[in-house]
């Protein structure tokens, strides 16, 4: 094996659960038929000392077999075999696994204490995909703001024209004009509220699903002058009912004639 041969099976059987030494001592049984202690530590860099621990950790796992002469030797199993047995203790650790994650969901929940789902997203293209995900699920109606067409990407209008397509109730409103424009464009009709001077500018954008979905965003200045877009959504919370409760309250005052 080349150097980097080997360090790249030492580095794959380490990420199968092997330790370093037992790494080594297996991948350097591999070119002989069989081998001492010391030869081992010869040719793989391990402690001699080392090896008979590594040995009995390869041996428990099946993959190295042990001849009890004077002095011991050692030889790996073939590959076939040692595959076998490192899959079976993959599957074993992979039920071990879920079977206790099972069990933590099993457990009763303190309903002494309740806490709201609140989540996070940062940067517009995950915000974006979020906002397109949100949209696909709407049942009955959307309301939609943003200020400022940057941030938009196209599968954000399409999944909000393919709504109001499929019969769900499409709002759209923006203090920017070219946000306005860009979704009449598609067939969508926004409604455009006049902005005041003193409007925050790092307002982003905001979704409500029907009447349990929320996701607001603002955009934070970066060190490079920049925008990066932060946002927060909740879904069926009663935070996520009273913010929509506001911002229908907020909606119907704007689009009245």
């Amino acid at each position: 094996m080349t150097d980097s041969t080997e360090a790249d099976a030492i580095a794959a059987l380490q990420r199968l659960g092997l330790s370093k030494y037992e790494a080594q001592v297996f991948c350097a049984l591999q070119p002989i038929d069989k081998a001492t202690a010391s030869e081992i530590s010869e040719t793989s860099d391990v402690p001699r000392s080392q090896v008979y621990g590594a040995a009995d950790g390869l041996e428990e796992l099946g993959l190295v077999d042990v001849q009890q002469s004077n002095p011991q030797q050692f030889r790996a199993v073939g590959l076939d075999e040692a595959r076998a047995h490192l899959q079976a203790k993959i599957e074993r650790e992979q039920d071990r696994a879920f079977e206790a994650l099972d069990s933590l969901q099993q457990q009763p929940i303190d309903e002494t204490e309740t806490q709201e789902d609140i989540w996070t997203l940062k940067g517009q293209e995950t915000i974006n995909d979020r906002v397109t995900q949100l949209t696909s699920n709407a049942n009955n109606r959307i309301i939609f703001g943003a200020r400022d067409p940057i941030i938009l990407d196209d599968n954000v209008v399409t999944a909000l024209s393919k709504a109001q397509a499929d019969g769900i109730d499409v709002f759209i409103t923006s203090g920017n004009p070219e946000v306005c424009e860009l979704f009449e464009e598609r067939g969508l009709e926004a409604c455009q509220f006049p902005m005041k001077p003193d409007d925050n500018d790092r307002s982003g954008r905001v979704l409500a699903i029907d009447s349990d979905v929320i996701l607001m965003s603002v955009l934070v200045p970066t060190h490079d002058r920049t925008q990066n877009e932060v946002a927060f959504w909740s879904d069926g919370t009663g935070f996520a009912s009273i913010l929509i409760g506001l911002l229908e309250t907020w909606f119907s005052k704007i689009i009245e004639p």
